[in-house]
């Protein structure tokens, strides 16, 4: 039913949904172009991310308290990342294997038990992360600036408010399928 309602453009809320899909995809286009080492796909680049994240916080926030890495590991565990980034252990470790050859990342084995796996980044790893991370900031700067210190408050806003209904969606549509 919905996806007829996107389809008819004499359907006002099609037409709101379409207006909706739209300006998400033209920001997400847009942001994919910010990224320019092109040596890296959107996934590895996040990938990196993770692993920044993951080390430098010791676990991600959608990790139990269990799994958070201990003081004084090497990095971060395959088993833990593939928690933060919501991905199976084999696509992770296809993405690790690129990254690795790409020299972006290295792999630690504990010496104390050979089934755990650490991964840290590269120094390559983390200028590619440093870099990265400034010219969004630079981007994201001037972005604000020209939209306007008002109009960026009621995006962020509008944004948050947003999450919450569609999180709220999602919550109603895994009760009514669990009951």
């Amino acid at each position: 039913m919905i996806m007829a309602d996107i389809r008819d453009d004499s359907n006002q809320e099609g037409t709101m949904i379409q207006e909706l899909f739209t300006s998400f995809n033209n920001v997400r286009k847009l942001m994919g172009k910010l990224h320019n080492n092109r040596t890296l796909y959107p996934g590895e680049f996040m990938m990196l991310g993770a692993i920044n994240h993951g080390v430098c916080k010791h676990g991600g926030q959608d990790v139990k308290n269990e799994d958070i890495r201990k003081e004084g590991e090497p990095g971060i565990r395959v088993s833990e990342l593939c928690k933060m980034v919501h991905s199976t252990k084999s696509a992770t470790s296809k993405m690790l294997k690129g990254l690795e050859e790409k020299n972006y990342i290295e792999r630690i084995t504990d010496t104390r038990d050979r089934r755990v796996v650490y991964i840290v980044l590269t120094e390559t790893g983390k200028n590619i992360i440093q870099d990265s991370t400034r010219q969004l900031h630079e981007f994201t700067d001037k972005t604000v600036k020209k939209m306007g210190e008002d109009d960026t408050k009621t995006l962020i806003l509008m944004l948050g408010r947003l999450y919450e209904a569609m999180n709220q969606v999602l919550k109603e549509a895994r009760e009514d399928d669990a009951s």
